[in-house]
């Protein structure tokens, strides 16, 4: 069998595997070693298999040999440990050794390499001095299982004392790393790592190799104790992946030296959608005023950003629907069905936001295209806050006179975040509105455009997707397409965008109470 077959299936049998040591098993932790075992033991013999079909009569064949291995072990163990509660420090070298200062600190990093379950242990019979009755009460353990913890957690020092340590360049180089997100609900996954440093580098750590938590210790360089809680936390919303007692990053990261080959690449292509949309915009002013949408006596510069925004959006949700629908994305930990992915940096970029009027049920479609800075992220007033919704129905259908108390508080925080303009004493919205006829004449109008554009997008994706391939670990290469896609978004709408700013044809010197990025279709 291939060993990318093999890593394929291990994710699939881990489980299976873990429930038949644990009815084998007294605790969870002798079931994760045993797991473990068998896990390893697979990976060794997986070149021996010649079919796939013959892969779970084999593994099971391993299994229950490394079980019998174990279990004989397991009975030399509990021989060696008949110790009584007072273990004699003459006998124990490890116990001598927290008394050595020669040798108190590699003690101390060993012990901060010690997994939970035995550290625990350890502290308290040789730092607390608790005998293994107490420690047995504190723990809610048996004292069998207590003789085991401290004679396992010994053996693990003694031979940690002899190793040298070697830090990962994490622990004095550490990373940056962001969540991107695009789908139900808010990036729950942003709160969670944004300004963690250790959070961020422990998914560096395990992006390329599969590490266990004691490795992933020594790569950021941080005590196991300080970090456990961290590593829970990241596997409980299935950013990290625990197989065995190994962990890998379960996301995409888009690295620096990914993006740094793929711009290079991309360039002529994107340079081609900025001409065409300068091109049609001087082109087609008078015809796309001539539509009759609310605003389309804007300003030039907020009309070119209206088009420039309109003609990417429509472009890119045509073009997504070649790789995905909004139903394929995958379930989060969270229950909302979104991609995520991770970015060693970010460059900028569109926050796209849409809120349907049938999916709100309400008479207004808004449309959001807000250019990344902090002070026009127009879609998170709007977003989930059905109240502002209905309310800006209210104002762009002109129904402004019978506005109650709680109505008139929200039209005056409008009025103040700039969404509603007040002319001769009645309200206007800020954006550009359509009715349904005008904005299918807007839309029939910039087809060509819009074609040309997705067309465009196809190649960028292609070129995407070659790229990342080759920045990837094996086992989140089947997700290369999708997160290739969520790449388009910015490398089909935020570059090209970025180069009309540099040539002088879009301006970020934004027109006073106009907002040029963001417009509403009402029925």
């Amino acid at each position: 069998m291939e060993r990318d077959n093999f890593d394929s299936k291990a994710a699939q049998i881990s489980k299976s595997i873990f429930s038949y040591c644990m009815a084998r098993t007294s605790n969870e932790y002798e079931a994760e070693d045993l797991a473990q075992d068998i896990l390893l033991e697979l990976t060794k013999s997986v070149q021996n298999i010649r079919e796939d079909k013959a892969f779970y009569g084999f593994m099971w064949s391993v299994a229950k040999n490394v079980y019998k291995q174990w279990y004989r072990r397991k009975k030399l163990r509990q021989q060696e440990c008949e110790l009584t509660d007072d273990i004699s420090n003459a006998e124990n070298e490890i116990g001598n050794l927290f008394d050595d200062n020669s040798e108190i600190y590699i003690l101390r990093r060993e012990l901060s390499l010690l997994s939970k379950k035995y550290r625990r242990a350890t502290i308290l019979y040789y730092l607390e001095n608790k005998s293994c009755s107490e420690i047995s009460k504190l723990l809610s353990i048996s004292e069998s299982m207590v003789k085991y913890l401290l004679f396992k957690s010994r053996k693990i020092l003694k031979d940690g004392l002899n190793m040298e340590r070697n830090y990962g360049e994490q622990s004095y180089n550490p990373k940056r790393l962001n969540l991107m997100y695009m789908g139900e609900g808010p990036n729950k996954y942003w709160e969670l790592i944004d300004g963690n440093i250790i959070r961020q580098n422990i998914l560096w750590a395990c992006y390329n190799d599969s590490l266990t938590e004691e490795e992933i210790s020594l790569q950021i360089g941080v005590a196991l104790p300080y970090i456990e809680n961290d590593i829970k936390i990241l596997t409980d919303v299935w950013l990290l992946k625990k197989e065995g007692r190994h962990y890998r990053t379960n996301i995409i990261i888009l690295t620096s030296d990914f993006e740094t080959e793929k711009s290079t690449k991309l360039l002529p292509l994107q340079k081609k959608i900025a001409e065409s949309i300068e091109s049609f915009i001087l082109q087609n002013e008078e015809k796309i005023k001539g539509v009759g949408f609310t605003g389309h006596d804007m300003s030039l510069s907020s009309l070119k950003w209206h088009m420039a925004t309109m003609f990417l959006l429509n472009a890119y949700e045509k073009a997504e629907g070649n790789y995905f629908t909004n139903t394929q994305r995958p379930l989060t930990a969270f229950g909302e069905h979104a991609y995520l992915w991770g970015a060693e940096d970010i460059r900028g970029g569109f926050n796209c936001c849409t809120i349907r009027a049938e999916e709100w049920h309400t008479g207004i479609s808004m449309f959001f295209m807000d250019w990344y800075s902090r002070t026009n992220q127009h879609h998170r007033d709007f977003y989930n806050n059905k109240n502002w919704v209905k309310l800006y129905d209210k104002i762009c259908h002109g129904n402004t006179l019978k506005f109650n108390e709680f109505e008139q508080e929200i039209a005056a925080e409008m009025v103040k975040k700039g969404y509603v303009i007040i002319r001769g004493g009645d309200l206007f919205p800020a954006m550009p509105v359509y009715s349904e006829k005008q904005y299918q004449n807007m839309i029939d109008l910039q087809k060509p455009v819009v074609a040309e554009i997705e067309n465009i997008f196809l190649k960028i994706h292609e070129m995407i997707a070659a790229i990342l391939t080759n920045h990837v670990p094996t086992h989140l290469k089947n997700s290369v397409r999708e997160i290739s896609a969520m790449s388009l978004f910015h490398d089909g709408t935020y570059v090209p965008a970025s180069l009309l700013v540099q040539n002088g044809f879009l301006s970020t010197n934004w027109t006073p109470g106009e907002i040029a990025t963001s417009y509403a279709v009402i029925k």
